[in-house]
């Protein structure tokens, strides 16, 4: 039976774009996935075109519709799941960029954050956003770029710049500049939003000179945005859009307070469903997940180390190309360096630590190989995790997706170190799904997030025989690279 009702889901990430097509039976009818550059003009710099990532999600859907001519006159918006910590600036009378895209990854900043740090701000940040001082945040990138350049600066002074994250650039840019527009869960990774009050903070503001900047205007993630121009033959509504590690939450059907998802992305990332409670941790963040009308929905959040990063390192430095589905096989056959231990800070320890450092390896012999390597990287992640979700209240569920659950050693692994059991994702592509339900709340399709029945996925138990003593040797080896190079940095 043919769709009388489509729209279209978007998950725009660091390193590609995927757009698919749904119905109103949340079936996915078709997708496409392209890949997006990543340019590092400087060490340390991270930066992306932000017309190329506009180019990325207007092909998308042309490619979909071209496919599928039958579904435009059906179609009813568009929904985006986006980087979050991502941003740029552009100018309102030109609706030129004036930077590119400053990614998540970027530590420009880094410096300056660990100077916030020594000086006692971190408490005070962390009371007023929810985060911990980090070159992560766009608040320490704008404040050090304009100090690094006096154009910039100058040209922010005259009140026509425009901050936003990209889906405040999606949104201004498909709308021809009519529309400027965010969500407060978008918002809130920021470090110029206030937390509790909602809104775009003035002290926040003043501290890190986004003062005279133009800002989007916040609204619930499930909206109502009218002329986008996607070059499909006609405009359509923004009708959703989110964060994409919160989306997730809802794509893999964590709804309920105490529920919690494992992504093993770019980076790991442990979000846990905290419903209407906020709650502020030292060493994690708290968000807003989602905003629904009057109900708000936070989360605790901690994200950083290295995941598919690590093998993307290896494979590009080492390996010779190891095929990724005998990655597990390969870890399982090279277990005879237990003593091996990778640190892999290569962007610093984030949470829990929240420490400027790099990455180290302890216990190298002559006789250590690529591989050996790639079983300690797999094993890092493994410890990452667990030093996130010790930092936790008590999970009921716990979800893990991303492309890394393939690997079987890993999954065990996790299980093993957790000493819990863990619930493989049965839908691999939980953000474009938890982005199509809120565009089937949007549209109506569903009656509410209440309405989504928890699914169970492949149970992974763990091994009884784990005796934590990989974890015990992982802790002394983070913390002496911590007292290594707080003597050096």
């Amino acid at each position: 039976m043919e769709a009388d009702r489509v729209f279209l889901a978007v998950d725009q990430g660091s390193s590609g774009t995927m757009t698919a097509l749904f119905n109103e039976k949340l079936e996915m009818i078709d997708w496409v996935d392209i890949p997006v550059k990543v340019q590092t003009p400087r060490y340390g710099w991270v930066e992306h075109d932000p017309w190329e990532l506009l180019e990325s999600v207007k092909s998308g859907a042309q490619q979909l519709l071209a496919r599928h001519p039958e579904y435009l006159e059906k179609l009813e918006g568009i929904g985006l799941a986006n980087q979050g910590e991502s941003f740029l600036l552009w100018n309102r009378e030109t609706k030129e960029p004036v930077t590119p895209v400053i990614s998540w990854q970027d530590s420009r900043s880094e410096q300056f954050g660990s100077k916030l740090q020594e000086d006692g701000y971190d408490s005070w940040f962390h009371q007023k956003t929810g985060l911990h001082l980090s070159s992560e945040w766009p608040a320490l990138k704008v404040y050090e770029m304009r100090r690094e350049d006096p154009k910039l600066d100058l040209l922010c002074q005259s009140g026509n710049v425009i901050f936003g994250q990209l889906d405040a650039w999606f949104i201004y840019a498909l709308s021809g500049g009519k529309q400027l527009a965010s969500d407060h869960g978008t918002a809130c990774r920021t470090g110029f939003y206030h937390l509790r009050q909602g809104n775009w903070d003035p002290e926040l503001l003043k501290f890190f000179h986004g003062e005279d900047l133009l800002w989007p205007r916040l609204l619930d993630n499930v909206c109502h945005l009218e002329g986008m121009d996607l070059g499909i033959g006609r405009e359509i509504p923004w009708i959703a859009g989110g964060l994409d590690q919160s989306v997730t939450l809802i794509g893999q059907r964590c709804i309920r307070p105490h529920t919690a998802k494992i992504t093993y992305g770019t980076c790991c990332a442990c979000w846990m469903n905290l419903g209407r409670e906020i709650l502020l941790d030292d060493r994690l963040t708290t968000s807003v997940a989602w905003k629904l009308g009057e109900e708000w929905t936070y989360a605790l959040a901690a994200e950083g180390g290295a995941s598919g990063s690590i093998i993307t390192w290896l494979q590009d430095r080492f390996s010779g190309g190891w095929p990724l589905e005998e990655l597990s096989d390969i870890a399982c056959k090279y277990d005879d360096q237990p003593s091996l231990v990778f640190v892999p800070a290569f962007q610093g320890l984030s949470a829990p630590y929240w420490k400027e450092a790099r990455g180290t390896l302890f216990g190298i012999t002559t006789g250590t190989r690529p591989e050996h390597l790639l079983r300690a990287g797999l094993d890092a992640i493994t410890y990452t995790i667990k030093d996130m979700i010790d930092c936790m209240p008590e999970f009921e569920r716990l979800v893990v997706d991303g492309g890394m659950t393939a690997n079987d050693y890993l999954l065990k692994k996790q299980a093993d170190v957790l000493g819990k059991s863990i619930r493989k994702a049965e839908e691999k592509e939980g953000t474009l799904m938890g982005i199509a339900y809120l565009c089937a709340l949007s549209t109506g399709i569903l009656p509410g997030l209440h309405a989504l029945d928890m699914t169970e996925g492949e149970e992974i138990r763990p091994d009884r025989k784990d005796d934590g003593q990989g974890y015990k040797t992982w802790k002394r080896s983070v913390q002496a690279v911590i007292d290594y190079y707080n003597d050096k940095i």
